[in-house]
C-alpha cells in the first residue's frame, strides 16, 4: 500500500521515539484525533505499528513490518550489501535466496548470468523474478502474509530434498560470539536447512543487527562462507 505524507510522518515519530499518543499527533500533524485514530487502526492492520491504549509503539524488530515496507528501510545500505553479494554469482547454479528484503537488491544482479534456477520461500521475490523470466521454484507451504513468505513442514521437507550451489540469506541477529540468530521459529529453520543443505553460504547483514541474539538459532559463522557486514 502507498503511505501517505501524514502517515509517513507518524511512523517517523513513532520509529524514533517507540511510542507516540494520539493527542501529540494531532497537535503536532494538525489533523483531528478521529483522523489519526483512523490511521493507526489501518497502520496496524498493514503491520507497521502496534496500537496501545491511548496511542500506539512501534514493532519490536524491522522484520515485523511487511515485507513492502522493508524494502524502503535503509535502502541504500541493503543495495551495498547486494553489490557485494553479487561477486558469487555466475552462470549455472541453484541459488536459494531467504525472505529478506535485503536480497531483493540482489535479483537485479541475476539478469548478467544464464541458465539459473532460484529456489525461494519469498512470494515477493517470486513475483520480481517472475518479471525477469528467471526460473524459480517456490518451497511451498504456510503462507506469512507479512513476510511475504512460506514456511513450515511443507515448505521444510521441500528444502531437505535438494542441493543448492549457494544460498543468500539474512537474519535477525548476530550475536558476539558469532551465532546467527531469529525471532521466528519457523523463519529460523527455513534459513537453518538451507544453510546445511547448500555448498555455499552467505550472511548479508547492517551492522545495526550485531552483538544481539534472538530466540531461534540458524547457524554460527563457522558453517557460512562468508558474512557481508556493513
Amino acid at each position: 500500500m502507498e503511505l501517505n505524507n501524514r502517515q509517513k510522518k507518524i511512523l517517523e515519530v513513532i520509529n524514533s521515539s517507540g511510542t507516540v499518543k494520539v493527542a501529540e499527533l494531532s497537535r503536532t500533524l494538525y489533523f483531528s484525533e478521529m483522523t489519526i485514530r483512523r490511521d493507526l487502526q489501518m497502520m496496524e492492520k498493514e503491520g507497521l505499528l502496534k496500537r496501545v491504549h491511548g496511542g500506539a509503539m512501534m514493532n519490536e524488530s524491522e522484520f515485523q513490518y511487511p515485507i513492502w515496507y522493508r524494502m524502503e528501510i535503509n535502502k541504500e545500505q541493503k543495495k551495498a550489501l547486494a553489490l557485494q553479494a553479487a561477486k558469487y554469482l555466475h552462470d549455472g547454479q541453484v541459488i536459494f535466496l531467504n525472505s529478506s528484503s535485503t536480497l531483493a537488491y540482489l535479483l537485479p544482479y541475476l539478469q548478467q548470468y544464464k541458465h539459473l534456477q532460484v529456489i525461494t520461500n519469498s512470494v515477493h521475490l517470486l513475483f520480481q523474478l517472475s518479471k525477469m523470466h528467471i526460473p524459480c521454484f517456490l518451497t511451498g507451504g504456510r503462507y506469512n502474509e507479512i513476510e511475504g513468505s512460506l514456511s513450515g513442514r511443507q515448505a521444510e521437507t521441500f528444502l531437505r530434498s535438494i542441493n543448492p550451489d549457494i544460498a543468500f540469506l539474512s537474519c535477525e541477529g548476530l550475536s558476539s560470539d558469532g551465532t546467527v540468530t531469529d525471532g521466528n521459529a519457523d523463519i529460523a529453520e527455513i534459513d537453518k536447512i538451507a544453510v546445511e543443505r547448500a555448498k555455499t553460504a552467505v550472511l548479508l547483514m547492517d551492522r545495526s543487527k550485531m552483538n544481539t541474539l534472538y530466540t531461534y538459532t540458524v547457524c554460527h559463522t563457522d558453517r557460512l562462507t562468508e558474512v557481508i557486514l556493513l
